[in-house]
């Protein structure tokens, strides 16, 4: 068993004594001291926002991410969808049990897609008369291409840091697609070929065309479609339109929009678009799905789950910039995948101190009754909503 970071790096192996422990919790055979052992253990890996890659088998790594149960505060170790299947009699394959519970809840609409595996972002050109040429081949619980580029862009964001924020790790929008280039990098198109090698972080014209000219001359592909990326803060996804501060008439998309949480927000949006021609043998480029998450500002990229958000997250931006000028460090992270409350902001301060929040005026999910989650609906303003944050973080500092 391994700990890896969520862009698939190692982080380190678990020690015998560590990986024993992880048996014992995962089935339930600890209690007392070692129960308590295990899950401090397991809060501290999840606390770094790290994952575990099980070593059974030799040609894949199964990977699981630790979960907290917000309404009874209980940890529990999840297989992460379309991970691989663990090796048969492994202590942490997926059991009926899991399974069951999978089934009872929310479908999510995106998954957490593993580094350095083929994309298959959209499947080759068939035969006149088969199914449609933007969809590729089905296979038994493959996700729909469109829902894929979702999943694709909410691993980069997480992957890249963008859903964190922290006074000293800020970053300006230059930095922050820098970021998300590199982790491009580890995400292949087809074998073997980076999607940085055929991404654009620019939505206009010029950048499409530029685009077009390198899928055009690209060997690479093989006999599969040629298709690239283009990835840029735009201003709304309106209709089959995507538009841009450079463009008023917007760009013409032919496929399907997928929005992050299933509702449509108003922009700026992160949008990711898949850049192919239509039909097999034409020259004409075009833009094939486009998904899109909302994000706080142009120039700071960090993900809002509801437009209602983007105030009372703006002021936590301040607050937290103005707690580090007087020496407390706090940093904010929001789940984008795999998480079963989206709209939940976890702050945390030292390690020793954690505030959930939700900036929503309903709830999603149910409420954690706990002593450390609030919701801004229910202070009487945003100044009162400020305050009582940092008292939480300053207090008796």
């Amino acid at each position: 068993m391994r700990i890896i970071e969520k862009s698939g790096a190692q982080v380190r192996s678990l020690t015998p004594a560590e990986e024993e422990l992880l048996v014992g919790f995962a089935s339930a055979t600890l209690s007392g001291p070692r129960l308590l052992q295990a899950n401090q253990w397991l809060m501290k890996v999840r606390g770094a926002n790290q994952w575990l890659a099980c070593d059974c088998r030799k040609d894949a790594l199964p990977v699981l991410n630790i979960s907290l149960n917000g309404s009874t505060g209980t940890l529990f170790l999840r297989n992460n969808p379309d991970t691989p299947e663990h090796a048969p009699g492994c202590p942490f394959s997926k059991d009926e049990r899991e399974a069951a519970e999978r089934s009872n809840e929310t479908t999510q609409p995106a998954a957490w897609l593993a580094p350095d595996a083929p994309l298959r972002l959209i499947g080759d050109y068939r035969p006149a008369g088969e199914a449609d040429a933007s969809s590729p081949p089905r296979e038994p619980g493959e996700r729909r291409d469109q829902q894929r580029l979702l999943s694709l862009l909410l691993t980069w964001i997480e992957a890249s840091g963008l859903n964190v924020y922290a006074t000293h790790l800020k970053k300006d929008l230059t930095g922050q697609f820098a970021e998300l280039r590199g982790v491009a990098g580890r995400y292949p198109l087809v074998e073997r070929v980076p999607a940085s090698n055929y991404l654009q972080t620019r939505l206009d014209m010029k950048h499409m065309m530029m685009l077009k000219a390198r899928l055009r001359e690209a060997t690479v592909f093989a006999n599969h479609r040629r298709h690239g990326l283009l990835l840029d803060c735009v201003e709304q996804v309106k209709g089959r339109k995507v538009i841009t501060t450079r463009s008023e008439d917007g760009f013409d998309f032919q496929g399907h929009h997928q929005y992050w949480g299933g509702n449509r927000t108003a922009g700026p949006l992160l949008a990711l678009a898949l850049y192919s021609p239509a039909t097999a043998g034409s020259q004409f480029y075009e833009l094939i799905h486009v998904a899109s998450v909302p994000v706080l500002s142009r120039a700071h990229l960090f993900p809002v789950y509801r437009d209602e958000e983007r105030e009372p997250l703006k002021a936590l931006v301040s607050l937290i910039d103005w707690m580090a000028g007087k020496g407390v460090k706090v940093l904010m992270r929001r789940p984008v995948i795999g998480g079963q409350v989206m709209d939940e902001l976890v702050l945390t301060s030292d390690g020793d101190r954690v505030l959930s929040v939700s900036l929503l005026e309903q709830p999603i999910g149910p409420e954690p009754e706990t002593d450390n989650f609030k919701r801004y609906a229910d202070f009487k303003s945003l100044e009162t909503f400020r305050k009582y944050v940092a008292g939480f973080f300053m207090r008796e500092r």
